[in-house]
């Protein structure tokens, strides 16, 4: 088969690479689509723990064939990967804890990914999607459920308010969810105006760029003494200090951007967080009991249903064999992206 392998770092190649079988309890999986995310892009532009290593783990495709132990029913069947694979047996994992797992692999970062003609994976790391289901539609169940555990975390209730910054990938799939579960303001903030008007096209009422206005300013005009909800979703240390003063005392915020590992914040930060009595929450990764979680299934009927839009998040389509010149591409800032799609070619 072919594969696109991280072999260093801002190193990709596309080779011939081993075809897997699936061993007990394992299936493999013939990619019809497989989605870049961010931390690929992270792996590939600043390094990676193990090479070489198949990236990949917003996949989606047909199981075609299984190990032993496995029902044979399956062979056929369109899935979605699931790319945690707890060990089911630690004190986290009974709690349904599966991202504090203490030895967990993840598929794509740990093991081998999709970004390949082929894939294996535990069974039950294989989310059985509708047949009707677009495979490159499957393939973003991933990055919608972290958005989903994210609302969860904040205790998100229909009728509330929110400001989601960062209209990224996770910002958007999070202004999609805030919409569909009813929030009465969806404000959303990135310093792109390209964002801002997706952000618009998926359900913000109202988009806010930090370069051109004061977004805690623009906000208390809009919410009084702040919304219920901020949700991190960007990354940015400037954007973590707004969280903080958008949101009325006693809210919630949700932090799902990776920070900067030499991020600091002000003592202000903490004394505004005491004096408004907020919760700060973390999230990381999108599980939750029973395995994998309402999250993936929620996603799957927002899918069937329409509500959902995955038309939108994506940007662009390309053949797998382009993906070492794709991600080089956007690791030097000349590709300005949403989601894109690998489509490795027909076996």
């Amino acid at each position: 088969m072919k594969a696109a392998i991280l072999e260093n770092k801002g190193v990709m190649t596309y080779q011939d690479a081993p075809m897997p079988e699936p061993g007990p309890g394992h299936v493999l999986m013939q990619v019809k689509a497989a989605s870049i995310c961010g931390s690929d892009i992270k792996r590939f532009a600043e390094g990676h723990r193990m090479y070489p290593l198949i990236l990949g783990h917003e996949v989606a495709g047909i199981i075609s064939a299984v190990g032993e132990d496995v029902d044979p029913g399956l062979v056929g069947q369109h899935a979605a990967i699931i790319p945690v694979v707890p060990c089911f047996e630690c004190e986290e994992c009974e709690r349904g804890y599966y991202s504090a797992c203490h030895s967990y692999s993840f598929i794509g970062s740990r093991q081998a990914g999709g970004f390949a003609d082929y894939v294996e994976i535990p069974a039950r790391n294989a989310l059985i999607v509708p047949d009707d289901l677009p495979f490159e539609k499957a393939a973003l169940i991933e990055p919608s459920t972290v958005a989903r555990h994210m609302l969860d975390l904040g205790n998100f209730q229909p009728g509330q308010s929110a400001v989601v910054f960062g209209a990224g990938s996770i910002g958007l799939m999070t202004v999609q969810w805030l919409r569909i579960l009813g929030a009465s303001l969806i404000v959303c903030t990135d310093i792109s105006d390209a964002n801002l008007e997706t952000a618009r096209k998926l359900g913000a009422h109202v988009t806010l760029n930090p370069k051109s206005v004061d977004v805690p300013g623009e906000i208390r005009k809009l919410a009084g003494d702040g919304v219920d909800a901020a949700f991190e979703a960007s990354g940015s240390p400037q954007a973590l200090l707004q969280t903080i003063e958008v949101v009325r005392p006693r809210g919630v915020v949700v932090l799902g951007g990776n920070q900067p590992a030499d991020a600091t914040f002000p003592s202000s930060f903490i004394e505004n967080m005491m004096r408004k009595e907020l919760s700060l929450v973390g999230c990381f990764m999108s599980y939750s009991a029973p395995f994998p979680g309402h999250e993936w299934t929620d996603t799957v009927d927002a899918l069937r249903s329409g509500a959902l839009d995955m038309d939108t998040m994506i940007s662009h389509h390309f053949p797998l064999s382009d993906a070492p010149d794709v991600f080089a591409r956007i690791a030097s800032h000349e590709l300005a992206h949403r989601k894109i799609i690998l489509l490795p070619e027909e076996v």
